[in-house]
């Protein structure tokens, strides 16, 4: 009977262990995100959710993901304290292997560049990547193959918003040079 006691003991006490050390890589993520609120709303936790695993609550994998991501932290370290916080390279390109549909990023390029040369727009290489991004994205929430008549208003979309950003700016120096020169 003693035997049986002192094992529950031994198992109790590994499991207080094993909870405060994932309590003290919260706190680490905590820290790298700012602060326990700022953690929650990188990861889209409420924070009722994230007081339950500073209290010892167990995350499920899909918050446990969330909570590596938005503390920038390995997975394997949060959920197991193994290795070190940082994220390594091989771990982080896996992560990413499985998100993206490569398959889906090829047609989206692919399509993209087409529509761009059928339309003649010349975009520097950062705006490209940016424009395939974001189609992408789009593409991929949607699940539906890429499409040109799409891509083409997305064009007209980033480009309208940029010619009003640009139009706003232009705006805003002119005012400003109407009142300086109003001045003298």
């Amino acid at each position: 009977m003693k035997a049986a006691k002192k094992d529950e003991t031994a198992l109790s006490s590994s499991a207080k262990e094993l909870e405060n050390s994932f309590i003290e890589r919260m706190e680490v993520c905590a820290e790298r995100a700012g602060s326990v609120t700022a953690l929650a709303r990188k990861a889209r936790i409420s924070q009722s959710g994230i007081r339950r695993y500073f209290s010892g609550g167990e995350p499920t994998r899909p918050h446990l993901v969330a909570l590596a991501k938005a503390a920038k932290v390995d997975l394997v370290w949060l959920a197991t304290g193994e290795g070190e916080p940082e994220r390594s390279e091989l771990g982080r390109l896996q992560v990413s292997a499985t998100k993206v549909d490569l398959e889906l990023l090829e047609k989206v390029g692919r399509t993209t560049f087409e529509e761009l040369a059928r339309r003649e727009i010349a975009l520097d290489p950062t705006a490209q990547a940016r424009l395939i991004r974001v189609l992408y994205r789009h593409f991929s929430s949607r699940h539906e193959p890429p499409d040109h008549a799409t891509v083409s208003n997305i064009i007209d979309l980033a480009a309208f918003r940029s010619g009003q950003q640009a139009g706003a700016e232009h705006e805003r120096r002119h005012r400003l040079r109407q009142g300086d020169s109003g001045d003298t």
